[in-house]
């Protein structure tokens, strides 16, 4: 469970290196028709390999559609998103 980055309180970040720019256009619109997610394609800065951005704006809305599938070893990429149970306890990573 990996392609993607996040910095802490900001979204995250989908390397979609190896995608055409028309692909990572697609997806991230699919993202927001489907989802409702708010997305942007970013350059990398490497030639013609673009990312494609989920904004924090987006973070709930997204948790809520992947959380049930993020492995345990991921919950870091969601902090502060992600509630995680522990002992019947719902603790939130801060």
């Amino acid at each position: 469970m990996q392609d993607g980055s996040r910095q802490k309180k900001q979204g995250i970040n989908i390397a979609t290196n190896s995608f055409t720019h028309a692909e990572c256009c697609f997806l991230a619109e699919l993202f927001t028709k489907n989802f409702n997610l708010k997305t942007s394609v970013i350059k990398t800065g490497t030639l013609d390999q673009w990312r494609i951005s989920i904004w924090k704006q987006s973070m709930d809305d997204l948790v809520d559609i992947v959380g049930p599938f993020i492995v345990p070893s991921m919950h870091y990429k969601f902090e502060g998103y992600l509630p995680l149970k522990k002992n019947n306890l719902y603790l939130f990573l801060f």
